[in-house]
């Protein structure tokens, strides 16, 4: 029987449930660059849809880059691991959002934290109202992201106050909820975090604790634990055998297909 939480420990060994999944060859993804998404304050919000071969619809994610709230920008890490889920049968967005700069003199990080999830929402919104130009199957969208991309994806889906459309799943890589992850509740959409323990710019702990919260009421939650890993982790580099590429895309083919 699945358990709500399993605890991959990346030390050399297959862990069973997150393993490589074989699938059909997809054909070559395409990319269109700076779509706007919304305009807020009249700054325009864009977006890179990166979308896979063929015509029918597919699941989706929508990527949110980190920076600490104040930098960053889409075509990082999040559109490499856009393009990855594009070669592989998803439609993947990476996604601008505004910074604590844009809003203004004397604006607080709080305040960077609620804009980012607001545009996050928008974003999703955007991928439903456009599904059929998208190829996008609607009811099967997951959000993500790494460092503050994680922690808006995560509280903009569990937190307390959230985004209107519900995600499907969630992929968070390093990231964390500080403290709002007791508002998790049953029935909310099963998660992977991807963490490692040296991590000293958004503890480890935060993801344990999102862990435990999720399995506290019945969520699944898959908690990535990779040994001595500090923050910003390469996409691409094996752990055990598995990329965090790979085992980010085996979670999702379980949760969208």
């Amino acid at each position: 029987m699945m358990t709500p939480l399993r605890t991959l420990v990346l030390l050399g060994m297959l862990i069973p449930g997150i393993g490589l999944t074989t699938s059909r060859a997809w054909g070559q993804p395409s990319m269109t660059a700076n779509v706007e998404y919304a305009s807020v304050g009249g700054r325009s919000l864009r977006l890179d849809v990166h979308r896979a071969a063929g015509n029918e619809p597919c699941p989706a994610v929508v990527l949110v880059h980190g920076g600490g709230f104040t930098g960053g920008a889409k075509g990082g890490y999040t559109g490499q691991l856009a393009r990855h889920l594009a070669g592989h049968g998803f439609v993947a967005f990476d996604i601008d959002y505004r910074l604590r700069g844009d809003l203004g003199p004397g604006a607080t990080l709080e305040q960077a934290m609620v804009a980012a999830q607001e545009d996050l929402g928008r974003a999703v919104a955007h991928a439903v109202e456009r599904a059929a130009t998208y190829g996008v199957d609607p009811d099967r969208i997951a959000v993500g992201g790494g460092s503050a991309g994680a922690i808006t994806a995560l509280l903009a889906t569990y937190g307390t106050k959230r985004m209107p459309h519900r995600p499907r799943a969630v992929v968070a890589l390093w990231g964390g909820m500080y403290g709002q992850e007791t508002a998790i509740r049953a029935g909310d959409p099963p998660m992977v975090l991807v963490h490692g323990t040296a991590d000293r710019t958004v503890p480890f702990a935060q993801s344990e604790a999102i862990a435990t919260a999720a399995r506290r009421v019945g969520v699944e939650a898959v908690l990535v634990r990779i040994e001595n890993g500090g923050h910003t982790l390469p996409l691409d580099q094996p752990f055990a055998g598995k990329t965090i590429l790979e085992s980010t895309r085996a979670f999702l083919d379980r949760a969208l297909r």
